[in-house]
């Protein structure tokens, strides 16, 4: 087969092919486990079971419990994000209107109660008797993490042709968040945090207090700047708490009350919470950073009054731990060289004390499983979500296997390389993550398809984590967050190197891709050097001053970059691929989503009427039912299959393995 001539109709075919046989043919297939939730007593677990249903091409969210001494597992309908009541004989959870609590030891229906707006999360008070809602007015953002776009607005709340306005300095009053108190027996809400506050993030502080991340602004742009707060519920006010290094989330506190907690750092995605564990004093709010070895952590959660359970990355290592606050000691419970949660490592952990920890954990080559741990054990798997399907992507998906090589300064960087099966030298693809607060980790798909359909294909596939990654501490995060297109490309650039002088790739055939922060590096890339023989911008950022007056997030260039967006000087405009198109001679795919308000499709639509009106090679392509990333099944079939087919004619790998 000669790729360098394979067509669309071709490359679609083969990712549709790929797609069904990596999917399996069962139907009503658990794929993974999110949102866990263990129960008091820590004898079962409650999750949203992502589905993939015959016939159904987009996966649907289900709730599932799981008994953790039988691993019996049980379906109990479409929803998401279950929460166990203190006692743990009620489960609550929601679905996109609703709130759904059920009564374990009765006969009784499920009973749903209406939300005014969209639930996004849920906490049961500490004696049972009212439900904590964070609720999202319709016309609210979704943040990029979550694709981008607004919130759907009901028929009733639209009125035609009645405009919105901006005027002055005034702020846009719509589209906030707020906490909403529901009497989980009549249904009965009350929203208890102040109109004029959006709330973010919330959790218990006791039973009478409410531990909140907000800002005095509902414009997604505002989260850069939230600040943690107390909330009183039975006054809807708010008693500041002062702010630390970096940003806040994650909030939490123990049963009583007592302590608080939460993770501050620099963080680039409102969604990837990621910084230093801190404890706050609930009193005078005085806060004390705890040292956790090097971890940067990504979920806590409070077992009893005096541990807190966490889990972060320290290196390429995923690490879960328990910190005993009286003691100022660090337990280490295991230390995965795969991985464990969604987007960032997650655990759940029972309110009951029992010493148990869940999460699903998965590897490369390791589909998604629900797992425990537990003191003085190995690691149990409950159930694995293998199927026919994860059979075949575990064939054709290739290897995986930490590499490290030194930038320039003398920083040593990691990342995973999958390398397709058969003797090298490959065509080499650097897929670059976004954030850039994020991190690859060894896990399943490596996130998304495109690596294992990539391998599949005869390409190697490099992850680099480049500075600003999380998993080497707050001065390795801020040294690439602050120098965006400096020393990160740097660092890239040198993981190429690395890798030729090994002779497994071949250094005249590579390419880069990347999504959001690493659309804007792929753009950067190829506007200062010519090492790449092609490269795939997805929902990139080309131009920095267009950005911050067009997009939904200007917090985060103001948090990156330095001088006023309209100086020439500032770096703004030195940062900005856009004007440096006329050095651009790599063939170029930007792709975009027509929905996404955090980086605009006019980001690469400029670049690529730049980079044609300069006579380069440059293919746009807008999918007009999609936001920040391509997510829909039809969308994201037709986006692999012109990235196999761009990248064919560029590398010409020789055909799929």
């Amino acid at each position: 087969m000669n790729t360098a001539s394979t067509s669309h109709t071709d490359a679609t075919a083969y990712v549709e092919e790929f797609f069904a046989r990596t999917r399996g043919g069962a139907d009503f297939v658990i794929t993974t486990a999110t949102d866990l939730d263990l129960a008091p007593d820590g004898g079962r677990i409650a999750f949203t079971a992502v589905v993939a249903t015959a016939g159904e091409p987009d996966p649907v969210r289900h709730i599932a419990v799981i008994d953790v001494a039988t691993s019996r597992l049980t379906h109990w309908g479409p929803g998401h994000a279950p929460r166990w009541d203190p006692s743990g004989s009620r489960l609550a959870w929601l679905t996109d209107k609703h709130i759904t609590v059920r009564e374990l030891d009765s006969d009784s229906r499920p009973r749903t109660f209406p939300v005014e707006g969209v639930p996004e999360y849920l906490l049961w008070r500490p004696d049972g008797s009212a439900l904590l809602v964070g609720v999202a007015e319709y016309g609210a953002a979704r943040s990029d993490v979550d694709g981008s776009g607004l919130m759907r607005v009901d028929a009733a709340e639209r009125q035609p042709g009645v405009p919105v306005v901006e005027a002055g300095r005034a702020r846009p009053r719509s589209g906030g968040r707020g906490v909403w108190l529901l009497d989980p027996a009549s249904g009965d809400g009350t929203r208890v945090s102040p109109p004029e506050a959006t709330v973010w993030q919330a959790a218990w502080a006791g039973g009478s207090s409410i531990l909140c991340v907000t800002s005095d602004d509902p414009s997604e742009s505002a989260w850069y700047g939230a600040e943690l707060v107390v909330l009183d519920p039975a006054t809807r006010t708010l008693r500041p708490l002062p702010s630390g290094d970096g940003q806040a989330a994650l909030p939490a506190a123990n049963p009583s009350g007592s302590r608080l907690s939460a993770v501050i750092g620099a963080m680039s995605d409102r969604g990837l919470y990621v910084g230093d564990l801190v404890l706050i004093d609930p009193d005078d709010g005085t806060y004390t950073a705890v040292a956790l070895g090097g971890v940067d952590v990504t979920s806590q959660h409070w077992d009893g009054d005096t541990t807190i359970v966490f889990a972060g990355m320290r290196g390429l290592d995923t690490v879960i731990g328990r910190y005993h606050v009286d003691t100022c000691t660090t337990e280490v419970l295991g230390v995965l060289e795969a991985t464990c949660g969604a987007m960032t490592p997650e655990i759940t952990v029972s309110s009951g004390s029992s010493g148990i920890i869940a999460c699903t954990t998965s590897g490369y080559g390791s589909p998604p499983a629900l797992t425990v741990l537990e003191t003085g054990t190995a690691p149990r798997e409950l159930v694995s979500f293998a199927h026919d399907g994860t059979d075949h992507l575990a064939d054709v998906g290739g290897t995986i296997e930490r590499v490290a090589w030194e930038s320039p300064d003398g920083v040593t960087i990691e990342g995973l390389l999958v390398s397709p099966h058969g003797p090298g030298p490959h065509p080499l693809v650097i897929n670059i993550h976004g954030g850039p607060v994020w991190a690859w980790r060894d896990e399943w798909s490596m996130h998304y398809p495109h690596t294992p359909l990539l391998a599949s294909r005869g390409y190697a596939v490099l992850h680099p984590n480049m500075r600003g990654s999380l998993g080497r501490g707050q001065k390795f995060i801020r040294d690439g967050l602050h120098d965006m297109g400096g020393v990160d490309a740097a660092d890239v650039v040198a993981g190429i190197d690395a890798l030729a002088a090994t002779g497994r790739v071949d250094p005249a055939r590579v390419g880069v891709t990347g999504n959001s922060y690493g659309g804007f590096m792929a753009a950067w890339l190829v506007a200062t050097t010519n090492r790449f023989a092609a490269a795939i911008a997805r929902s990139p950022v080309t131009d920095w001053v267009s950005q911050h007056y067009t997009s939904n997030i200007p917090g985060f260039d103001r948090m990156c970059l330095t001088g006023h967006p309209l100086d020439p000087q500032s770096s703004y405009r030195a940062r900005s691929p856009f004007y440096l198109a006329a050095h651009v001679r790599t063939p170029m795919l930007l792709i975009a989503g027509a929905h996404d308000l955090a980086t605009p499709p006019e980001q690469a639509s400029m670049f690529h009427r730049a980079l044609v009106e300069h006579g380069a090679d440059s293919t746009l392509v807008i999918y007009q039912d999609e936001g920040h990333g391509v997510r829909g099944s039809a969308a994201l079939v037709d986006q692999c299959a012109r990235m196999i087919g761009f990248l064919d004619e560029h590398l010409a790998t020789g055909g799929a393995q």
